[in-house]
């Protein structure tokens, strides 16, 4: 046996014998029942060391929300403690944000179902042996609005979300020309991260504007957290990736925006959705989404004036209202793309540039399909803007001056293809 105790040490492979851990020694001698001695692991080793909670952070919209949580404990050998043993106890730091109950747990994890009760930060605890682990939780209680005022700027949570409520058929959103990077929101891993750069400034300016000439504002809807952070222009999973926090701020953007379409819808029966974006393509010109492919718009007039055409549209509204063929409403003289030419802002599609032909062209994104008049029942017509850079988005006084120009032709849009803007406007 004193053979074969040399033999089987000798097969260990590792640092020299005095380096190597002793409950390897151990673990191969009980093997090979050497020497009739067994060397046990160090009892500190059995004992719990970590507790994890997961999520790690999580938010709780409204009193009666509820959030679940997980703990595992862990033993210094990184063996897991059974969950079903009944040692582990939930608590709340601060018991007046919310309630805290056991779930029901499997082998090896613990759960509890945490219940909103007011609004503020605790943090949720499990523990075990005097070890404790524990994550976040916000309990947020948004504000109950019985009437939005006109003019007057309304926040989301954390002022990641604005909405100035307006009185005009219009709205105005802002998807991704947001700053904030807070930490609570990691980055997206995955879709586009590029910014659309000063988008918010002009949509500030498109507001402004309009409000000079008309003696009313828009509605607008804008997003102050950076794209790369939440993008409002895709759905939630690919817009939040998860992220409490992100979702939350998406579901105030489309909520906001949901809001104003039925402000504007019961006040006037229809009107017009604008989501205003910035692009980076060769071309200068202002690219205006109607959801259609550029291999569509690239068709002859007869081919976009079929009824299936318009159908898959976000004017489809508007083009069962308007007199005109839907080919002149994408691209006549009176068409958005036609008015803006007529203002000196080179559009497509438009009278002088009908179609993408082999260009980049961006067709309208996801606040496109959901706000605008895609579905049959909708009153709401959309258009996503695609602004270049120079000369519009560039400097101030560049804004200004094409906002100028812009709410020239959302007035007269307004006029021909809806009557006007409602109420009273300035002459």
């Amino acid at each position: 046996m004193g053979q074969l105790r040399i033999n089987a040490e000798a097969t260990i492979a590792g640092p020299p014998p005095r380096l190597r851990p002793m409950w390897r020694i151990g673990a191969v001698c009980a093997v090979l029942a050497c020497g009739g001695e067994v060397a046990e692991p160090d009892a500190a080793d059995a004992r719990v060391v970590s507790v994890e909670v997961v999520p790690e952070a999580t938010l709780i919209v409204g009193a009666g929300g509820e959030a679940s949580f997980s703990a595992t404990a862990r033993t210094g050998l990184g063996t897991v403690v059974p969950g079903e043993a009944g040692a582990l106890r939930w608590s709340l730091e601060d018991p007046t944000v919310a309630t805290i109950a056991p779930g029901v747990g499997t082998v090896g994890t613990s759960t509890a179902v945490v219940t909103g009760v007011a609004a503020g930060v605790t943090r949720v605890v499990a523990t075990i042996d005097g070890v404790r682990g524990s994550a976040s939780l916000e309990v947020f209680i948004p504000e109950e609005v019985a009437r939005y005022e006109p003019g007057r700027s309304y926040f989301g949570r954390s002022r990641y979300v604005e909405y100035i409520p307006g009185e005009l058929p219009v709205i105005l959103s802002a998807p991704h020309g947001g700053r904030l990077i807070p930490a609570e929101i990691r980055e997206r891993r995955s879709g586009t991260h590029v910014t659309d750069t000063n988008s918010m400034e002009l949509t500030r300016a498109l507001r402004e504007a309009l409000l000079d000439l008309t003696g009313r504002a828009p509605h607008v809807v804008l997003s102050h957290l950076q794209r790369p952070r939440m993008d409002p222009n895709r759905e939630i999973v690919e817009a939040a990736e998860g992220n409490p926090f992100a979702e939350q701020a998406w579901r105030e953007f489309q909520g906001w925006i949901e809001t104003a379409r039925t402000t504007v819808a019961t006040d006037f029966g229809a009107g017009l959705y604008l989501d205003v974006h910035g692009h980076g393509h060769d071309i200068d010109r202002l690219e205006l989404g109607y959801l259609l492919t550029t291999e569509e718009l690239n068709q002859s007039d007869a081919v976009l004036d079929r009824a299936e055409v318009v159908a898959r549209t976000s004017i489809r509204a508007l083009g069962r209202t308007s007199s005109l063929p839907f080919s002149r409403l994408l691209r006549g003289p009176a068409s958005f793309g036609g008015l803006l030419e007529a203002e000196g802002v080179a559009s497509v599609p438009s009278p002088g540039d009908p179609s993408p032909g082999d260009a980049p062209y961006y067709r309208g994104g996801y606040n496109t399909r959901r706000h605008g008049s895609l579905a049959a029942d909708e009153v709401i017509s959309g258009i996503q803007l695609e602004h270049h850079f120079a000369g519009l988005r560039d400097t101030d006084a560049n804004r200004r001056a094409y906002a100028a120009a812009a709410a020239r032709v959302i007035r007269r849009f307004m006029l021909e293809h809806y009557g006007g803007l409602g109420g009273t406007s300035r002459p």
